[in-house]
């Protein structure tokens, strides 16, 4: 009977050194489980950023890979006019461009393209396009390029007029000219986007939502020899011909995402142009890269 009671007695004594290792670990425990979701939430957020940024970098080669025509002998009194929201154009009046980024104005060539030999003047066309009645076109050889417009477009073929009669007999390229701009704004959410409004009537289309702010700058060929002299960090109308690439900078944010107070830092990053860039880590971040013409 003594024996039971003595083991009855030696179980429960374990049973309260257990329930109170389990009080004084447990704490710690729960920290440390803690504090490995906090690092693989961490680790998912920046696996996020490259791919969110991989995605920008595409989309804006998408956007702004066009900006020069196809030809052989670019039109020199064809201009790419970067600006900063400072100082925004009239057509955009009616909307608020973000002041601390930059503008652009250029023409999407060939959003629709093709190799087409010039028969008659207007001349058709089976090209499937997203063009209609008034738009312009290009029609260029290596020899020489001409301005035309759209008359009509049906279901089976198009009717572009062309500015000279010369191009008949000539075998080029055909390519539709679209006008924009190209900005940070609020989007619809509130946050900042890329926006894109037609140069000269349309819609305005929000591109890509959580892009906060946007810097471009020219990459210049003066000297025609095929080579980049100069990364222009000034803003003006910067002629076609001496253009072989832009140089972005931009702030985005990543959406939803969710982060311990503590796990927020500040980051600086220093443009091109001398400004200074602050966000907080991990939820923003800033990217760059360039895009070849």
């Amino acid at each position: 009977m003594n024996q039971r009671r003595y083991l009855k007695g030696s179980l429960l004594i374990e049973l309260l050194v257990v329930c109170g290792l389990i009080a004084v670990f447990l704490p710690f425990l729960v920290i440390a489980i803690a504090r490995m979701q906090e690092r693989h939430l961490l680790a998912q957020i920046y696996q996020d950023q490259h791919t969110i940024k991989a995605a920008i970098d595409a989309h804006f080669k998408a956007q702004w890979s066009r900006l020069l025509p196809a030809s052989c002998a670019i039109d020199e009194s064809l201009y790419l006019t970067i600006e900063s929201g400072m100082s925004p154009p009239m057509r955009l009046v009616t909307r608020i461009v973000d002041k601390y980024s930059d503008w652009l104005q250029g023409v999407d060539h060939g959003l629709c393209r093709s190799s087409v030999t010039v028969r008659s003047n207007p001349m058709e066309t089976s090209m499937a396009c997203h063009w209609k009645a008034g738009d312009k076109a290009n029609f260029s050889s290596c020899e020489s390029h001409y301005k035309g417009q759209v008359l009509s477009v049906s279901s089976r073929k198009s009717q572009i007029k062309l500015a000279d009669d010369l191009a008949v007999g000539q075998s080029g390229i055909l390519e539709s000219e679209d006008g924009f701009y190209w900005y940070v704004s609020q989007g619809k959410d509130g946050s900042n986007a890329l926006w894109r409004t037609p140069e000269e009537s349309g819609n305005s289309l929000e591109l890509w939502n959580g892009i906060e702010r946007m810097a471009i700058f020219p990459m210049l060929d003066n000297n025609q020899d095929g080579l980049v002299d100069t990364l222009d960090t000034q803003y003006g109308r910067f002629p076609l011909k001496n253009l072989r690439g832009l140089w972005v900078e931009y702030q985005y944010r990543l959406s939803d995402c969710q982060v311990a107070r503590d796990a927020e830092f500040l980051e600086e990053y220093h443009s091109m142009r001398g400004e200074k860039w602050h966000y907080y880590s991990p939820c923003q971040s800033v990217g760059n890269q360039i895009i070849a013409l």
